[in-house]
């Protein structure tokens, strides 16, 4: 959250039998908490992270949507979708939030889920967050390439497919080099 807009990154697993992390934990969280995300992030097409995005959508209907993935079928009509792309950025009281990967070729790669993920960086100056989604080596490797490495670096670094041993490579940590994972 900003001063005065939030962001939700991903809508966590959906359980089967229409039950989904989005129904029964996000959405009462957000209300709880009084907030209705200006902008929703579903990171790639995977259950584990796009689960819960119909009852996250169906409850904050007026949340603008970045994501790798198609509209599902399950999605309100008048959901707002754009695709995550490198370079997309905005600011909301101060904080830049920016688009680090994907590239528009991309989207006509047959690239896996994971490789799909939309990474963001969310920075007020002075500390930095990157949500990486579950991008693999390959997908870190092409972001050294391309990406200054003052855009990299960050405070805190949501490790790359839940720290999985096809992410997190040695060089990309380097490059970020978070203070905490």
């Amino acid at each position: 959250r900003t001063a005065t807009h939030s962001l939700l990154y991903d809508t966590g697993p959906s359980y089967g039998n229409g039950s989904s992390a989005g129904e029964r934990v996000i959405v009462p969280l957000l209300r709880a908490l009084g907030t209705a995300p200006d902008a929703v992030v579903i990171s790639h097409k995977d259950a584990d992270h796009s689960g819960g995005a119909a009852a996250v959508l169906a409850a904050f209907d007026k949340a603008q949507v970045y994501t790798s993935m198609q509209r599902a079928a399950d999605w309100p009509s008048n959901t707002l979708v754009e695709r995550c792309l490198a370079g997309r950025a905005w600011v909301w009281d101060g904080v830049r939030f920016e688009f680090l990967h994907l590239e528009t070729e991309d989207y006509a790669r047959n690239y896996s889920t994971n490789a799909m993920s939309c990474v963001l960086r969310v920075s007020n100056g002075r500390h930095s967050i990157l949500l990486v989604g579950d991008i693999p080596q390959q997908q870190e490797l092409e972001l050294l390439d391309r990406v200054p490495p003052t855009q990299l670096r960050s405070s805190i670094l949501l490790a790359p497919h839940h720290g999985s041993k096809t992410s997190s490579s040695a060089e990309f940590l380097q490059a970020v080099a978070p203070a905490q994972i």
